[in-house]
């Protein structure tokens, strides 16, 4: 999806794109932040004025560092798990007598990414992610204020559902972990060229 924005809403060398898929995650996050570098140079209206510009290649290069931690990189070597940025609850149809998922839809930007995001917590758990908080004029603060009770009672619900599957806590505590550790934020991040600045400068400084 942000691949898609770039090419379509900033003029971004497409040729600079990928030809070949990626064999680690870490080569996959290296050529995101080579894309959010590459996107500073070459989108001439992102920034507003001199301190502006040297913010953002700050937090852009700092955010690369992250990398060298090895933090925030799980199951490197794959598996690689079917991934759709937009699967939320607005594009699921829904029985209004059982409740149950009838129809997902939207499918467009799905693709093989590492595992990691498929194992992070929910970022639609508000019906509106972290972007969308910073497009209406409220803070990163708010949203993490707004979400970390929705957070719970989803996990909860996980926990019950993994019981009665019989396979522990397996998903709903690598979703945990990716909230508590902040690797929600790293790889939130990785896939919002528009606002990775301040996400990083909010949680990953």
């Amino acid at each position: 999806y942000s691949m898609n924005e770039l090419a379509t809403v900033t003029c971004f060398p497409v040729e600079e794109y990928p030809t070949a898929s990626f064999n680690t995650a870490r080569d996959y996050f290296t050529f995101l932040i080579r894309e959010l570098k590459t996107h500073l140079r070459t989108h001439r209206n992102l920034c507003f004025n001199e301190k502006d510009a040297q913010e953002k290649y700050i937090a852009r290069h700092l955010y690369a560092k992250l990398l060298d931690t090895n933090k925030y990189i799980i199951d490197d070597n794959g598996p690689f798990k079917l991934f759709c940025e937009d699967l939320r609850p607005a594009n699921m149809l829904v029985d209004k007598d059982t409740l149950h998922i009838t129809a997902v839809l939207d499918f467009e930007f799905t693709n093989a990414m590492p595992s990691q995001y498929a194992s992070a917590a929910p970022w639609w758990l508000l019906l509106a992610g972290p972007d969308n908080y910073l497009i209406r004029g409220r803070s990163l603060e708010d949203f993490v204020k707004d979400y970390d009770p929705r957070l719970e009672q989803f996990l909860r619900a996980m926990k019950r559902a993994e019981a009665k599957m019989g396979k522990g806590e397996k998903l709903s505590g690598l979703m945990r972990e990716s909230w508590v550790s902040q690797r929600f934020w790293f790889d939130f991040a990785a896939r919002k060229p528009f606002d990775v600045d301040v996400l990083f400068q909010t949680f990953l400084n």
